[in-house]
């Protein structure tokens, strides 16, 4: 009985260790001294203005997205699950938060964005941990017997390159994992012994436990907070009529001395998307949800680095190209995009707030 509590009491210490070593590293080694910026004027009404530090402080739920997309594509080219570098991507989360913190830290709004931070980074780095002993160990060996290319494998690919898209606009969480624990087990092909029967319990594991802890955070966010807001405001320098043009989805709402217009934009993904039509058509943007700085990422060839980088990471699945953050002016956004691009950068993401 005594040996048994020693190794719960081991267990939990290793646990415990492993949850507050990163929240203790991040809190106590990736900070800057910094003065937060005093608020600036802006025709955003009070209640529709965004704290500007969520602009950096978005950047980590992104990096699970990014993480996703990149095991869809290294799953869809039939490479061996075993082959993924699960470490490097929970080390690039770590990394690129301490990064963010240095910036963001002292700036108000932080408080909630924080808490959430550390409870994703958490779940994201158990998760894949767990992945990564599992297809290392057992994976491995039915990749050895059975190869990597049984039904199971191919719906696993289809799954989470399906999943990886979802999230650009949804939350994780809403995900069907029940759907597609249920189409695991209705994969037709031909049997075998070892690969097929292990891929079912591994995957099945996997669904079967994102699904309860994905209804048990849905109704745990759902009850203590509001739906986030789908749209934000913005300040364009361009009139209404050029900006129906452009898009239907930029819905001019007023007109601004100067030429400049007071627009009501979607968020997330769809916001990325419209900065780069703005961009191409060289309209450049004042403010944006009350604020006058912006964070983004690119992803480029190593040559093609920022001068002003404060996030590079290389993309595991590319070869020779790198993935960029950069802190820039509002007013510089769409100008600074579109040269980019023309070097041969790719447009990753605008963090909206």
């Amino acid at each position: 009985m005594k040996r048994r509590w020693r190794l719960l009491l081991g267990v939990g210490g290793i646990a415990a260790t492993t949850i507050l070593l990163p929240i203790a590293a991040i809190e106590t080694g990736c900070r800057a001294a910094a003065t937060p910026p005093a608020p600036v004027a802006s025709v955003v009404p009070s209640a529709l203005r965004r704290p500007e530090a969520r602009t950096w402080l978005t950047y980590p739920e992104w990096h699970i997205v990014y993480s996703a997309e990149s095991l869809g594509r290294h799953l869809a080219a039939g490479r061996p699950p075993s082959a993924y570098d699960y470490g490097a991507d929970v080390a690039g989360f770590w990394r690129s938060y301490c990064a963010i913190n240095r910036i963001a830290a002292e700036r108000p709004g932080t408080g909630e964005a924080k808490l959430m931070i550390y409870t994703i980074g958490i779940s994201f780095t158990a998760e894949m941990a767990i992945k990564a002993a599992w297809e290392n160990i057992v994976g491995r060996i039915s990749e050895t017997l059975g190869g990597w290319a049984s039904p199971e494998d191919r719906y696993a690919a289809r799954i989470q390159q399906r999943y990886a898209g979802f999230m650009h606009e949804i939350p994780w969480y809403r995900f069907g994992f029940g759907e597609a624990l249920g189409g695991l087990w209705a994969t037709q092909g031909d049997w075998s012994l070892v690969r097929r029967p292990e891929r079912r319990v591994a995957l099945s594991a996997e669904y079967g436990v994102k699904a309860i802890y994905a209804k048990a955070l849905g109704a745990a966010t759902g009850a203590s907070l509001a739906p986030d807001a789908l749209t934000l405001r913005m300040v364009v320098r361009a009139r209404a009529a050029t900006l129906r043009t452009i898009d239907p989805r930029l819905k001019p709402l007023r007109q601004l001395p100067g030429g400049a217009t007071l627009v009501e934009a979607p968020r997330y993904a769809q916001f990325t998307d419209l900065i780069t039509k703005l961009g191409a058509r060289g309209i450049a943007i004042d403010d944006i949800a009350g604020n006058h700085t912006i964070f983004l990422t690119i992803r480029a060839p190593e040559a093609l680095r920022p001068p002003a980088a404060t996030l590079a990471m290389p993309l595991g699945d590319r070869p020779g190209w790198w993935r960029y953050g950069v802190t820039l002016p509002v007013g510089n956004l769409t100008r600074w995009i579109a040269t980019a691009r023309a070097r041969g950068a790719q447009l990753e993401h605008v963090y909206d707030y």
